[in-house]
């Protein structure tokens, strides 16, 4: 048994996704850095650590970082030649190479409350198989050969999440959004494979959350003030918006939309489908894949109490730089966990865990 935190997201996850370019083709693009992660809400903080992967807040970084490349288009049209896991208007290029899945559609109408790559589970979309079916293509993620992600990104591989629910209101029913997925490599002689969560573990005798009743939309703790009973199990929460003191993240409007900490402003975490929010990187996945050990990669994607945006998720390839310049000491007060506009407040249980199964 490990003891494991669970973590609330609260900010605009614009997950999955390898970081990418800032102009129209990746061929004129510039390479999005990918800083050192230093996931604590110590001077220095620039991330989160939710499960196994570090996760970045791209609007703060932007602010924290002067000069960096962290304003990341997402428009279909800006990322149509990288490597698309899903889009809100979906997109016939994306995955048309030998290895590599199509492309999902995510719902961008108000007539789809989640989304599932498992195709069982309620808001469940079909494999989309892209060229053609593959050795470990499954029905229940998107997938890709790892001789064709070493191809066309290789590590570190990050995903990119554009973050667009629609609406004038704060809270699940409107705005904000659960989400969760986890990252499985697999060997084609049938060896044990290996999970990286975004999110916590599902409930035993489950594979996602969304097998399980979703959580309330509102609770006893509202504002998102008490650590004992805010809890949304292996989900995360995506707020569409966050407290600042300048770059600064000081916590999260309350059940009203407003920032009542000390002088914060309200800033937006729900940047649309036109940029990505949030990039995120595991480098314990990036060791994995290296070894050499495994052949496919197969990402499950959920998410819940949609509210018609459209998010998208794609991988694209990144600067891995060992040192980028360090931010002011002023903009790096508990930027850590704040940056990524996700609640460091989180609780702990115990579960159970195996790193191969």
């Amino acid at each position: 048994m490990k003891q494991h935190t669970k973590r609330t997201v609260q900010g605009t996850l614009t997950c999955l996704g390898t970081a990418g370019a800032l102009l129209l083709t990746p061929a004129a693009a510039s390479a999005v850095d990918l800083p050192v992660a230093n996931c604590t809400t110590a001077p220095g903080g620039n991330c989160l650590r939710i499960n196994d992967f570090n996760v970045f807040s791209l609007s703060l970084l932007d602010q924290v970082y002067p000069g960096g490349t962290y304003i990341v288009p997402a428009s279909p049209g800006q990322i149509k030649d990288y490597t698309i896991i899903g889009q809100n208007n979906g997109q016939s290029g994306a995955g048309n190479t030998v290895g590599v899945d199509g492309a999902y559609t995510t719902p961008s109408n108000n007539t789809a409350e989640t989304f599932s790559t498992v195709s069982a589970n309620p808001g469940g979309i079909a494999d989309p198989n892209g060229a053609s079916e593959f050795t470990g293509d499954s029905e229940n993620s998107w997938d890709i050969r790892i001789s064709a992600l070493n191809q066309i990104s290789g590590t570190p591989i990050v995903f990119f999440f554009s973050f667009n629910e629609t609406g004038k209101d704060n809270g699940l029913m409107s705005t904000d959004l659960l989400i969760w997925g986890k990252a499985t490599l697999t060997q084609d002689d049938g060896g044990p494979s290996k999970t990286f969560y975004l999110g916590g573990q599902p409930a035993l005798g489950t594979n996602s959350p969304l097998e399980s009743a979703l959580p309330p939309p509102t609770g006893p703790d509202t504002d998102f003030t008490n650590q004992a009973t805010y809890d949304y199990g292996p989900w995360l929460y995506v707020h569409a918006g966050l407290c600042v003191v300048g770059s600064q993240f000081v916590g999260f409007p309350d059940s009203n939309g407003q920032c009542t900490i000390g002088n914060s402003e309200y800033k937006s975490a729900n940047v649309g489908n036109n940029n990505a929010a949030f990039m995120m990187n595991s480098p314990e996945l990036d060791a994995a894949v290296k070894s050499g050990e495994y052949d496919t990669l197969q990402v499950t994607w959920e998410m819940a109490y949609m509210n018609g945006g459209g998010e998208s998720a794609w991988i694209q390839t990144v600067s891995n730089r060992t040192q980028i310049p360090e931010p002011a000491p002023v903009a790096l007060l508990t930027l850590g966990l704040g940056a990524l506009a996700w609640n460091s407040r989180r609780t702990c249980k115990h579960r159970e865990r195996q790193d191969r199964h």
